[in-house]
């Protein structure tokens, strides 16, 4: 099921590079590709106890850090979400919702960069350093996908937007600090939920770093189909097609990066364990 998603989301990625009519539709059908494979591939590797408990800290920790953003501009700054939609204490499901999709993927690289064999659960200095690599993974698809959500989508304003795309650095800031608390929680409970045998093959490792690779078709694909328009932001007229281009830059040095690094890894190994 997780190879039929995965082509799933090759084709609407070929949608958006041929159709760009269609970009919204096939964007929206990725994410629901995305959604279904994290559930299927934690499962598959944890069991339901161990998927359920990533979910869980991953949420909570998350929802937390996000409304306490909303009500005191700690640790992100001070913004507001503008999507459609109920909003608990102003953060809309979907929000969260990505924590726990992108933070799955950034777990499962972090793992396969840096630790002898991913699938197995560690203890020692590698409980704590596992997180932080895993903190810089979804910190790198942040720095590429925020400023086009600020600017092109305007899903959501900071009031004091700042830097080059109108995105200050505490959003940054805020965003390690929120992915590492998640990372080091789950580390300390993963020897909890004994990985199953399909961790041992390469297959399973390899589907999370294509699925990682996969989340660029966005950026790439406006570089196929540049979109007009601009917005200001802080006083600065950004134009959108410059911000999806910067984007793009970024996202070979963070996304693409640590989807290499992570199947060079893999494939590096003598043997899948």
């Amino acid at each position: 099921m997780c190879w039929v998603l995965l082509a799933l989301t090759v084709v609407a990625a070929v949608v958006m590079a041929v159709r760009p009519s269609l970009a919204a539709q096939a964007g929206a059908a990725q994410m629901a590709f995305l959604v279904l494979f994290v559930i299927v591939h934690a499962w598959l590797g944890y069991s339901a106890r161990g998927m359920a408990a990533f979910v869980v800290i991953a949420g909570v920790v998350a929802f937390a850090l996000e409304a306490i953003g909303v009500a005191t501009g700690f640790p992100f700054g001070s913004y507001t979400h503008h999507l459609p939609g109920p909003k608990p204490l102003g953060v809309p499901p979907v929000a969260i919702a990505g924590w726990i999709m992108f933070g799955w993927l950034a777990w499962a690289l972090a793992r396969v960069i840096l630790r002898p064999f991913a699938s197995v659960v560690v203890g020692g200095a590698e409980r704590f350093t596992t997180p932080i690599v895993a903190t810089f993974i979804l910190g790198g698809y942040d720095l590429v996908y925020d400023p086009i959500g600020a600017t092109a989508h305007d899903w959501y304003s900071y009031d004091h937007p700042t830097g080059a795309l109108g995105v200050p650095l505490t959003n940054f800031l805020g965003w390690l600090l929120t992915g590492w608390l998640i990372f080091q929680l789950a580390a300390l409970v993963e020897t909890r939920f004994p990985a199953r045998a399909v961790t041992r093959s390469r297959g399973y490792w390899l589907l999370p770093c294509l699925f990682w690779l996969f989340t660029t078709t966005q950026v790439f694909t406006s570089l196929i189909h540049p979109t007009d328009g601009s917005v200001v932001r802080g006083g600065k007229t950004i134009q959108i097609a410059d911000v999806y281009e910067s984007c793009a830059s970024a996202a070979v040095f963070t996304i693409v990066l640590t989807g290499i690094m992570a199947l060079v890894r893999l494939y590096s190994r003598p043997s899948a364990r």
